[in-house]
């Protein structure tokens, strides 16, 4: 829209002047009009060169507008003007509110327009039949020109998003097979290989296959690209979470909420349950709770495990160790929510997990369309 408005700013002032060199004889002083016209084209030629459209752009452009169409009673006696010549800027008029559409929107295109149309009735005076069509062309200019700036600009940011999704999985489907061919293949090795060597190997192979059934849970959740808010319920991907280990309890009810959002609380619960698996010992067992809290849902991740003692969580982020910080706390609070860790040695740990279930509203200005 831009380009299009740099080709009709010289086009429209072209016209402008050709209708006052028709006029030329019924002026009364022509170097009003050689200085207006003068003043447009060094605008027009700037503002091209200018390439966007800003704030500052559509109020010069609207100045300029006003004071052209009000020069028009220098240029032309009294008598002419409440004839019905045209102004002096003549269509270039539109091109502030064309601007002003570009930039903000209908809203800032009618603004605009109405701008236009109080500087044609004051030019006026005794209001005619001209001015009230020129004053509705404008008026619908403005609004539908800035009714399209922002469908295409909401057109825009949609596709960006649909691209970024696009890439997203691409970028995951390729994961998921170098994840598959390499490291749960390794670990299915490792499990197999543990249980024929017996012994402490058992406990390697146990190990090995809690990790490649969370790895593929992992690899394999929200497969495919999304195609809309759609809810999922958080039941289900937490009972696939039981084990001879792990203990799940949770509503009767299903507790849902946009399947985006349910993915990444799932994974930061495997997580968390891997933890478990690495840290709280060989015979820990751990229990996971699900409660709907209305517009919030919390996860609780509770162990009978060795424990940890007080800072241990911090002094590993301080070593480079962030598995904590971003697979866990870093989820929760992408979620808008949090993560919070109760443990002391010898007596477990206790994991909690909080969400709200839709995606909290960013602080800031609406869009300007």
């Amino acid at each position: 829209m831009t380009r299009g408005l740099a080709i009709f700013r010289p086009l429209a002032l072209a016209y402008a002047v050709l209708m006052a060199w028709l006029h030329r004889d019924e002026m009364v002083h022509p170097w009003a009009a050689v200085a207006i016209f003068a003043v447009l084209a060094a605008w027009s030629v700037a503002a091209t060169l200018a390439g966007r459209v800003t704030g500052r752009t559509v109020a010069v452009d609207l100045g300029l507008a006003v004071a052209g169409v009000l020069a028009t009673n220098v240029a032309y006696p009294r008598a002419v003007v409440v004839g019905g010549v045209m102004t002096l800027p003549s269509i270039w008029s539109a091109s502030g509110v064309v601007a002003a559409a570009i930039r903000g929107g209908e809203r800032w295109g009618f603004g605009a327009a109405v701008v236009i149309a109080v500087a044609d009735v004051l030019g006026v005076v005794e209001v005619n039949a001209g001015t009230i069509h020129n004053i509705v062309l404008l008026v619908l200019t403005g609004s539908l020109i800035g009714l399209s700036a922002r469908l295409a600009r909401e057109s825009q940011r949609f596709l960006e998003a649909s691209v970024r999704a696009e890439e997203a999985y691409a970028e995951r489907e390729r994961l998921s097979r170098a994840v598959h061919d390499g490291v749960l293949q390794t670990l299915s090795y490792i499990n197999r290989r543990g249980r024929e060597i017996g012994g402490d190997g058992v406990d390697l192979a146990d190990l090995a296959r809690e990790q490649e059934r969370s790895l593929r849970a992992l690899v394999t959740v929200g497969r495919g690209i999304p195609t809309g808010p759609a809810n999922e319920d958080l039941t289900a991907g937490l009972r696939a979470l039981q084990s001879d280990r792990v203990d799940v309890s949770m509503p009767a009810e299903p507790v849902t909420m946009p399947a985006d959002r349910g993915a990444e609380l799932l994974a930061a619960v495997r997580a968390a349950l891997d933890n478990v698996v690495l840290h709280a010992g060989p015979e820990a067992r751990a229990w996971v709770l699900l409660e709907d809290l209305g517009d919030e849902v919390e996860v609780a991740i509770r162990d009978n495990g060795v424990g940890m003692e007080p800072g241990r969580l911090a002094r590993a982020a301080a070593e480079g160790r962030l598995g904590v910080v971003t697979s866990i706390r870093g989820r929760m609070e992408d979620l808008g929510g949090g993560a919070r860790w109760v443990s002391a040695p010898g007596r477990g740990c206790t994991v909690s997990l909080r969400a709200p279930k839709q995606r909290p509203a960013r602080a800031g200005g609406k869009d300007p369309g």
